[in-house]
């Protein structure tokens, strides 16, 4: 095979007639990609696909990196040809950076709404903080009135309490003694 042909052509193990491929130049990409779905290519070919050398590829290929890759019979004596299955997952290997960047954009756009979630989550507490802290000022005014209604409260009974016994005191004594009683207590007040 050589690379004056305007038309690829594959031999696929065990089958005599070669497969034949659309032309580079009068197909798409993602035809020329459909159309090589489970089949092979030679060497020289999928190093193109791969990026790298003729060289670096039949190292690779002679070393067992190419998995199922195999030899057919060419015009100048043997010729590797790998799987295009193969070449796709080297391929997909060999570009870690492209999934790589999706995965950081997707992770990027969490690590993004996960800070908003935080930013608003910080603006809730914030809002419950001032919420409590205006409640604790009305719990501390509230216990100071209490407490000072509850002294208010105490001096009003030992008011009445005080006034309670003057008064029964007063009632007990005969009327002769509060008769007489009265006008010396209003001698020496004046």
């Amino acid at each position: 095979m050589t690379t004056e042909h305007t038309q690829d052509s594959v031999q696929a193990p065990g089958q005599g007639a070669p497969l034949a491929l659309p032309e580079a130049g009068q197909s798409t990409p993602s035809q020329r990609e459909q159309a090589d779905m489970g089949t092979a290519l030679p060497l020289a070919e999928a190093a193109s696909r791969l990026g790298v050398s003729v060289k670096t590829a039949y190292r690779k290929v002679r070393a067992g990196d190419y998995p199922g890759a195999y030899k057919v019979p060419g015009p100048s004596g043997d010729m590797w040809v790998v799987p295009v299955a193969t070449i796709e997952q080297l391929r997909n290997k060999a570009n870690p950076k492209q999934q790589d960047s999706v995965q950081a954009a997707a992770l990027q756009t969490r690590i993004q709404d996960l800070e908003l979630q935080l930013a608003q989550a910080r603006t809730e507490a914030a809002e419950r903080a001032a919420t409590i802290e205006h409640l604790q000022n009305s719990m501390r005014a509230l216990t100071a009135a209490t407490d000072t209604l509850t002294q208010a409260t105490e001096q009003q009974r030992e008011t009445i309490a005080m006034t309670q016994a003057a008064l029964q005191v007063a009632l007990s004594r005969k009327w002769w003694q509060r008769k007489n009683q009265a006008p010396t207590q209003s001698k020496l007040q004046v």
